[in-house]
Parts: structure tokens; sequence; C-alpha cells
């Protein structure tokens, strides 16, 4: 997704994307054609719907600026949590999802000038490559849902200085490399 992101951003018939008062100005058509070109969408009717609305959200109540909404939760991670997976849940399509939010919130922390407070508040991420890593860590049985890990996770981590976010790439390489160290 980060080589579809960046050949999006690249190529200046396809940046518009990342400009929310940019994108509500086109047709759906015209964004589901960009929004492909580079695979940044792969569900073509789907994302585009979930990039326009998030799109329109951003634009109609937060000035076009995702710092804005942000800003709106104080930079709190718990409060951010809050208002797009409860009070805006509706429009944030897709994002405001545990997975999606948290992942979001460990992109914007990791890889933008974005701080934010509470950091433990941001889940580990329980995806397909997690869930296994539990299990077979033992903190985790098969029959234990995503929210559920997270939960382990989190009561786990407790008190450690380490967020729970920061587990998730351990365990997601881990898992990608079928439990064998990296050499």
């Amino acid at each position: 997704m980060w080589r579809s992101a960046f050949a999006t951003w690249e190529d200046p018939k396809t940046r518009y994307l990342f400009f929310p008062e940019k994108v509500v100005k086109q047709s759906r058509d015209k964004i589901q054609k960009d929004l492909v070109k580079h695979k940044l969408a792969l569900q073509k009717n789907k994302h585009t719907d979930i990039w326009i609305a998030i799109s329109k959200t951003l634009h109609q109540s937060f000035g076009d600026d995702p710092r804005r909404l942000l800003a709106t939760a104080d930079f709190d991670v718990s409060k951010i949590l809050q208002l797009i997976q409860k009070e805006r849940k509706k429009d944030f399509t897709h994002l405001s999802g545990p997975k999606m939010t948290n992942y979001w919130l460990m992109i914007l922390s990791q890889y933008t000038d974005v701080k934010l407070k509470n950091m433990e508040e941001i889940s580990i991420i329980p995806d397909t490559h997690v869930l296994q890593c539990s299990v077979k860590l033992g903190i985790a049985k098969e029959n234990h849902n995503s929210i559920e890990v997270a939960h382990l996770w989190k009561t786990l981590l407790q008190g450690s200085n380490i967020a729970p976010v920061q587990m998730h790439p351990v365990l997601w390489n881990w898992s990608r490399n079928n439990f064998e160290p990296k050499v």
C-alpha cells in the first residue's frame, strides 16, 4: 500500500486525492479511476466510497486538515478514538473500525511529526499475524477474537513503558517470517 500511496502522491494527475478540498470537487468516476491507477484502491467501488466519505467529512467539519480533527480531541488518543469510533462513527466510514483507527494513529505517530498523548491507548492492532503470534506465545487461545487479544496485550504490557502498538511490527514480522528469527 505504501508504494501505491507514494506513486499516487508522486503523480501530478492523482496527487489531488490527498487534498479533501480537491476530492470533493471531482466526480466519483474520476476519483475511482485515479484511486485505481496506482492501486491505492483495490476494491474500486468500496474504497472509492470510503475515500469520498472521509474526504467530505474532513472538508465539511475539519477545514480539509486531519490535524484539526486531532486538535479537536486535544491530540489525545483516547479522545480521538472516542470521536472517530463513537461520536462521529458514521462520518468516518471504515476508519472507525478498531483495527483501522488504531492503525491510522500508529502511522501518524510513527511517520509524521504529530505528537499524540496517551500512546498506550493505541491497540496492538490484532490482525491475523498478531492473532497467530498471540496464540503461539500462549497469550491468547485460538478462539479469542481481535478485541479480546487487544485487551490481553494491553493488560500484559500495563506498567511496562511499552505501548501495545509498539509490539505490532515485531509480531507482524515474526509471523510473516513463519515464526523464524530474522537473521
